[in-house]
């Protein structure tokens, strides 16, 4: 006859049977014994329950929090925390959070990051709960640094992250990799190369896989063919074997530098750990230099004789490939595979690449047709790739009709900024080409009138290592004077052979 189990000893066998990473239905099952035995009122057991059920039940998890008695932990509220930063409502984790703070419990550095990461999927900003990592002192922990420096990054706030980063008293090899990548996300690769070169100066962390992968991105960036390659030389030095991230982002640089040759070397000696993500890379590069039927056959290849399942965004790269070399039928046929096929549900930009394709090819009623098939409103880029066509096939009564049906829609109003400079600019260059100099006056009166101002392209070459980047009318160069001089120099060197 066995004797009955002590509290102390129930409530052990209980936490055991937490720790040891039940089923779901077995989950249940010791749920149910803690609500029997009264042991779910214990605040550390439903802790450790809240923990448990979490990650794959949410709602089990909430009740197991609300049974806490007299108030939950801060341990359950961090672990719900975690699983809505992660879950379909993050929105939930700072309800928690605010709920935390209430109740006057303190959040430690493990419920940061899981905060952050849900202001980062909502887009909020993340000042106030940087507030209260200082007021805790919690700032020099590198998960929370960390974080910061994401969700800053996430906002386009680079200058923050920039700050936060330089107030932690010890970076790590994460630390320097949070902000490389940061910094290679926001296309601030000029400055995020500049970063990777500081980390290998001052030596107080070693570069890893993952930081050759964000300072590979930002050579590819800037274009700085140079940097890419002694980037290449150095990771073959420093890392063992070949991650297929870094080989990925090198295939990627290569191609976006003009070395298709090196991507295409590079591509064939991964053969034993490439992905899809390196196929792809791959497939992007032959596409980006108009090779478009190698693209296809490439593709062919990954998905019939390598058996490598395609994702969004290698159909991405084979439709682009398809739209810049004139293979319409081909880049139909792959469409209707990707839906019928591969079940994948076609996003903005598949359709706006089909929109792209047939405008190119001067079918304008099909590329209409695509685009009012979309199940969602199309975005700037994609109304604006129907207008280039009918700017490049000289369609002029077409895209007057365009013109008037997205000022009807009201779309002009609704773009985000930097964007309706370039919608304008191809509504003026439609006018322009069909010579009705009138209508260019309306639409660049009209830019003036909203003060709309299309982004300046820039110019990028590297001399001595060191990239350097040039917009028209530029006059911020440290070197200006002296280039303009040299310029003038040589200007009148030509004009006195003439």
């Amino acid at each position: 006859m066995s004797l009955p189990l002590s509290f102390h000893d129930a409530r052990a066998q209980l936490l055991s049977a937490l720790d040891s990473r039940p089923g779901p239905r077995r989950l249940k099952q010791i749920l149910a014994r803690a609500v029997a035995t009264g042991l779910l009122r214990d605040p550390f057991v439903s802790a450790r329950a809240v923990a448990a059920a979490a990650p794959s039940d949410t709602p089990l998890a909430h009740l197991a929090f609300r049974a806490a008695s007299p108030r939950p932990s801060a341990f359950a509220f961090a672990a719900l925390i975690r699983a809505h930063s992660a879950g379909p409502s993050p929105a939930l984790a700072l309800r928690l959070f605010s709920d935390m703070l209430r109740a006057g419990l303190y959040p430690d550095s493990f419920s940061f990051p899981f905060l952050l990461r849900a202001s980062a999927r909502l887009h909020v900003d993340p000042s106030p709960a940087h507030a209260i990592v200082l007021r805790h002192g919690l700032a020099p922990h590198p998960h929370v640094s960390t974080s910061l420096l994401h969700s800053y990054s996430t906002l386009g706030l680079l200058d923050a992250a920039r700050r936060v980063f330089d107030e932690t008293p010890q970076r790590t090899t994460v630390t320097w990799n949070a902000i490389i990548s940061c910094h290679a996300k926001a296309a601030s690769h000029e400055r995020g190369l500049s970063l990777f070169v500081d980390m290998l100066t001052h030596g107080e962390a070693q570069p890893n896989s993952d930081t050759f992968a964000g300072a590979i991105a930002c050579c590819a960036g800037v274009g700085a063919l140079a940097h890419g390659r002694a980037a290449h030389a150095l990771a073959t030095r420093r890392l063992r074997g070949r991650p297929a991230e870094v080989g990925t982002g090198l295939v990627h640089m290569y191609a976006k530098c003009g070395s298709l040759e090196a991507a295409w070397k590079l591509f064939d000696a991964m053969h034993d750990v490439r992905d899809a993500s390196t196929w792809t890379a791959m497939i992007g590069g032959l596409a980006m230099h108009g090779r478009g039927e190698e693209a296809v056959a490439l593709f062919e290849r990954m998905v019939g004789e390598e058996g490598v399942a395609p994702d969004g965004l290698a159909f991405t790269n084979v439709l682009h490939a398809c739209s810049h070399s004139g293979l319409v039928e081909v880049g139909i046929r792959l469409f209707k595979e990707m839906k019928e096929l591969y079940g994948i549900k076609p996003r903005m930009e598949h359709y706006g690449t089909m929109v792209d394709l047939f405008g190119r090819a001067g079918r304008l009623e099909a590329a209409l047709r695509v685009l009012e098939s979309m199940p969602f409103k199309p975005n700037q880029v994609v109304w604006g790739s129907l207008l280039h066509a009918c700017a490049i096939n000289g369609e002029l009564g077409f895209g007057e009709r365009l013109e008037k049906r997205l000022l009807g829609l009201g779309l002009e109003l609704g773009m985000v900024e930097g964007e309706e400079g370039g919608f304008f600019v191809g509504v003026s260059n439609l006018y322009a080409r069909g010579g009705k100099w009138d209508e260019v006056g309306r639409v660049r009166d009209r830019m003036v009138e909203r003060g709309v101002r299309k982004e300046s392209a820039i110019s990028l070459v590297v001399v001595n290592g060191e990239v350097h980047k040039f917009l028209v009318g530029d006059t911020k160069h440290p070197l200006g004077m002296e280039i303009h001089r040299m310029l003038y120099e040589i200007t009148r060197e030509i004009m006195s052979e003439w």
